[in-house]
């Protein structure tokens, strides 16, 4: 009765079960030992020797890894402890744990149990502790320890390591246009070609966002990684399709190195990221080399941004006006605001000081909209005092675009300022309408141009100029660069350049104004071929908002020279 209990409850137990007496025979082996070990019937019915178990396992190969290193090569005789406990994983992947027992007799007793989908909810803990659950890229801490690992070893190997640091471009505009489900595809389709481009002991991880990272091991020289992460680019460039839809990946890569470059981890990182900023300022789609003159441009930059936001804080910023005359009359036909900062220390300064942080999204929004705050205030004063000023124009950045509402905010200030949106201007460049801001930024300009603003093109004739832009966004005034205006006199190509201009504009009724006018030759000759308005030196400087009166009422329509 006792053994056919005995037997019942090992039938019934979720572990195996496996004892063996003094002599080395197997005295109990239950059905669950039996399916766990993969041990075939027939050899269990004989009473077998344990010895003759190991024996059929091992010709099985079903002696899978022990992963306690104290028993990497356990054998039963010898084993003078009383508990033995060690993993085992078999041929199948199964993974079992093993408990020993030494009875006192001097046999033993094993159990075994399945902890296979314990080791796997480990393993899935582990993983996701050191990759990304989108793309399953390597995470940060990840990459921060593969870099520690391949610095380490190329110092001791005397070879090189190669780091890119990549972002895609305009990738927040695919998030914005087409949603973040497509977002996400795309980084997905980005983490499988960068890994398709690397070796074995490269590491390919995504730091966050569109940003991602290549740790390029055991290289020679920089130009390795330079050759390597152009081919990256191009590989990129292949278009991306969903749902019929076609998405390009273009993405900017920033290029460090070891030994050219710094040893430490972290200043290795700052090293990338320089390059990548000066590869980003180059353009989409390229790559740029760390430099140390880089370092040193990136620094000044971060201190100037910090002082631009202490100014900002400060509201040491404000409009410096510079009036555009028309060509037939002589008269002031209107202002273009300038951002100036009045510098405690250093006075007034131009954007050819602060410039540089137009390329920061926040700091470039909150400077537009401190000129156009101030811009609008002082429009409202000039109006007060019964003053015609004239269409004011502002600069709008690329930035600014990246604010869907930003049109609303515009006329916002506008109304509150009690200005009507009809004395007001914004100036673009023809790079607010490249890539996938081109909708953003077709939607703002016509909304506020149904609301009476008037919308100038800059720069025109230079950079990406297309005729199309003329034809598709709600144009009213061609502004001609000043490039084309300073050799007027003596190149006959920018003589013609400017003539074309000009036809054209009048051909579509729209306006032009010649930019960086400083000799009365250049504006005679701009008279004649037509051109509308002129802005520059010969009339006069950039002035504060409080001389825009006296300018108003002093000027005289035959006047030619500066203002002194």
């Amino acid at each position: 009765m006792e053994k056919a209990l005995l037997s019942a409850v090992l039938e019934h137990v979720e572990q195996g079960i496996l004892m063996v007496d003094a002599d080395g025979r197997v005295a109990v082996c239950n059905q669950r030992a039996i399916d766990l070990l993969g041990l075939p019937p027939d050899l269990m019915r004989s009473n077998p020797l344990f010895e003759d178990v190991k024996r059929w396992q091992m010709e099985q190969g079903e002696f899978g890894t022990v992963t306690a290193s104290l028993l990497r090569a356990i054998k039963y005789e010898g084993i003078n402890v009383e508990i033995l406990d060690y993993e085992r994983q078999r041929p199948n992947g199964t993974v079992l744990e093993v408990r020993t027992n030494r009875l006192p007799n001097g046999g033993m007793v094993r159990t075994f149990t399945d902890i296979t989908e314990r080791k796997s909810a480990e393993a899935a803990i582990r993983r996701a502790a050191t990759h990304d659950p989108l793309t399953g890229l390597a995470n940060r801490a990840l990459f921060q320890s593969r870099l520690e690992e391949a610095l380490a070893n190329a110092e001791a190997s005397r070879s090189g390591v190669g780091l890119l640091l990549l972002d895609l471009d305009d990738f927040k505009d695919v998030n914005d246009t087409l949603g973040h489900a497509v977002g996400d595809l795309l980084l997905q389709e980005t983490a499988l070609r960068l890994s398709s481009l690397v070796r074995k002991n490269d590491t390919v991880a995504r730091l966050g966002g569109d940003e991602f990272a290549v740790i390029f091991a055991e290289i020679s020289q920089v130009s390795d990684a330079s050759t390597r992460a152009s081919a990256i680019v191009e590989a990129l460039r292949a278009p991306f399709f969903h749902e019929g839809r076609e998405l390009s990946v273009a993405a900017s890569i920033g290029v460090a190195a070891f030994p050219e470059h710094h040893r430490a981890p972290v200043e290795l990182m700052k090293d990338a990221d320089i390059a990548l900023y000066r590869a980003k300022e180059q353009g989409r789609g390229q790559t740029a080399v760390y430099t140390s003159a880089a370092r040193a441009a990136m620094e000044r930059r971060v201190t100037i941004a910090r002082e631009v936001r202490e100014g900002l804080a400060a509201r040491q910023f404000r409009p410096g006006y510079q009036p555009r005359i028309s060509l037939k009359t002589g008269r002031i036909a209107g202002f273009e605001a300038l951002a100036r900062w009045q510098h405690p220390a250093k006075g007034l300064l131009s954007p050819d000081y602060f410039g540089s942080v137009f390329a920061e999204h926040e700091l470039s929004i909150a400077l537009g909209e401190e000129v156009i705050r101030q811009a609008a205030a002082d429009v409202r004063s000039w109006l007060d005092q019964g003053l015609e000023c004239g269409l004011v124009a502002v600069n709008l950045s690329s930035a600014d675009f990246s604010d869907p509402g930003l049109a609303v905010r515009i006329l916002r200030m506008l109304e509150e300022a009690g200005v009507h949106p009809a004395c007001f201007e914004v100036e673009v460049t023809e790079t607010v309408f490249l890539g996938r801001r081109t909708a953003t930024a077709s939607s703002i300009l016509n909304e506020l141009h149904k609301a009476g603003v008037s919308i100038a093109l800059d720069d025109f004739g230079t950079g990406f100029t297309s005729l199309t832009h003329l034809k598709q966004y709600p144009v009213d005034h061609i502004k001609i660069d000043q490039s084309f205006v300073q050799n007027l006199i003596d190149d006959r190509v920018d003589a013609a350049i400017v003539t074309a201009i000009v036809n054209l504009g009048h051909a579509m009724g729209l306006h032009t104004t010649a930019e960086g006018v400083e000799t009365i030759e250049q504006a005679e000759r701009l008279r004649k071929a037509g051109c509308d308005f002129a802005q520059g030196r010969l009339y006069a400087e950039p002035r504060s908002g409080a001389e825009v009166p006296r300018i108003i009422r002093s000027w005289s329509s035959d006047r030619r020279t500066s203002m002194g």
